[in-house]
């Protein structure tokens, strides 16, 4: 039996992995006996064996979602659990093959590609759950689209059509039609052409539509066999394996915190309209557009920064002088959806990129990964006959700026008037103004520094009151 396992099992298993010693149990023939009945032994061991390492798979799968979690990770866990149950891995080598190219960590339980080594060094770093999405979804489309360039989804469907009078065999079909067949944007992400949480976000609503459409006899299938996992369990127990009923209880964990990744989707949809985002060297004229011959003032590592802040790494940190700012912090945060109240003295990641609107305008988006939460600013940079303008379209509201050249080849950015809908709102004497200098050694860095201000009553002429400091420390990112 030993030579029979490692002969039905190469050509779906990984290499390297010693399967002849593994001896299968009555109980796992048993078993296969009921899906194949009029099957020879040869393929009754094939599929016991890759009902074993389903098991096996999921086992690894769920302990590694336990520790790395993202609410991606909870769809791929509900997917999964599915199959193992209706025992898609045993029918065909193929699908077995398929599910093996997607699984994020090898048989002892790491990161199988670089890219899921990032995002699993996102998750043990804390950074916020959409940053972790964000490097899941990465890491997935990486992997389907592997698994398309090797041939390994047109093997599958090839098999199946000489299946196709089998009604288990069409719910196969039907799977991989609403899982990977719903992919239709992945080379596009892939490629830079739309943002990769754009792609996922119209998969997921593909999925659902056709689940909801055409998909019920495969509902019905996977209720019953949560149900048969939960009160009828079948197959050997074995250390280092999901029983039928764990896999059952794992499903339906999913089924309950799937829902959080219609945040995902909605996130997906937003990204859609940022525009393309573009490369280190793309940039954009902004401050020779708003200082003109004045530009020659600037230190050339401002202008360049000002050109293209996607092109530069970026730490942060934030400093609230008073209760009042950071009341007012949190309100235009939750409000607005755009901002940050969090404080401390030790600077935190964060993120700057740049997108290039369909009107050729920068649109610039600023993450800020406080303590797991993220928080944005999101707008667009338009210079209109001179005067550069940060508009947020979601909300309708458009910030004049003022800039000018500092001493030491630096420059300043400060909100002049402010409207909304077209209409001129009043400031209350706050004010908002970035300050960026470079560094003094000559490296390819800077220091910006955000000041919210309030004016004092007393006359024009006395120092506003500092209410909050955002620093930003950029340097050049490495070129890929």
């Amino acid at each position: 039996m030993s030579a029979l396992a490692s002969e039905v099992w190469s050509p779906s298993l990984p290499h390297g992995v010693d399967r002849a010693a593994d001896e299968l149990e009555p109980a796992e023939l048993a078993e296969a006996r009921t899906w194949l009945p009029h099957s020879s032994p040869r393929e009754l061991a094939a599929f016991a064996l890759r009902q074993r390492h389903c098991r096996q798979r999921l086992a690894g799968l769920e302990t590694f979602y336990r520790s790395h979690p993202c609410r991606m990770a909870r769809v791929h866990l509900l997917a999964a659990s599915a199959v193992g149950l209706g025992r898609f891995w045993g029918m065909s080598a193929p699908f077995a093959r398929l599910g093996e190219a997607v699984m994020p960590v090898d048989l002892s339980g790491q990161p199988r590609t670089q890219a899921w080594e990032t995002y699993a060094r996102a998750c043990e770093e804390g950074l916020p759950l959409e940053v972790r999405d964000e490097r899941w979804i990465d890491a997935h489309m990486q992997d389907v689209a592997k698994v398309r360039e090797a041939g390994l989804e047109a093997a599958f469907l090839a098999e199946a059509q000489t299946h196709e009078d089998e009604p288990l065999w069409r719910l196969l079909v039907q799977h991989l039609e609403m899982t990977l067949g719903a992919r239709l944007f992945d080379q596009p992400a892939l490629a830079g052409a739309v943002p990769g949480e754009t792609a996922i976000a119209h998969g997921l609503a593909l999925s659902l539509g056709r689940l909801l459409r055409a998909g019920w006899s495969l509902l019905r299938h996977y209720a019953w066999a949560t149900a048969r996992g939960l009160l009828l369990p079948r197959g050997a127990q074995r250390a280092g394996l999901l029983g039928d009923r764990q896999a059952a209880w794992v499903l339906l964990a999913s089924f309950i915190t799937a829902w959080t990744a219609a945040g995902v989707y909605r996130r997906g949809v937003r990204s859609l309209h940022r525009g393309q985002q573009v490369g280190p060297t793309d940039g954009w004229p902004l401050l020779a557009a708003t200082l003109g011959e004045d530009v020659a003032q600037v230190d050339p590592r401002v202008v360049r920064f000002y050109s293209n802040p996607g092109a530069y790494a970026v730490r942060a940190s934030v400093e609230l002088r008073s209760w009042g700012a950071r009341l007012f912090a949190w309100l235009a945060t939750r409000v607005l959806g755009q901002g940050v109240f969090e404080r401390g003295d030790r600077p935190f990641p964060a993120r700057f990129q740049t997108f290039r609107r369909t009107d050729g305008s920068m649109h610039f988006v600023r993450e800020l990964y406080c303590d797991g939460a993220l928080r944005v600013f999101d707008s667009d940079f338009v210079v209109r006959d001179g005067t550069l303008s940060e508009v947020f379209l979601e909300h309708g509201l458009e910030v004049e700026m003022e800039v000018r050249a500092l001493e030491r080849g630096g420059v300043s950015v400060r909100g002049r008037r402010m409207r909304w809908r077209g209409l001129p709102l009043p400031t209350f004497g706050l004010g908002v103004e970035f300050r960026a200098v470079p560094d003094e050694h000559g490296s390819e860095s800077l220091d910006i520094t955000g000041t919210l201000s309030l004016a004092s009553r007393f006359g024009a002429q006395a120092t506003p009151r500092v209410l909050g400091v955002l620093r930003y420390q950029v340097s050049r990112a490495p070129m890929a």
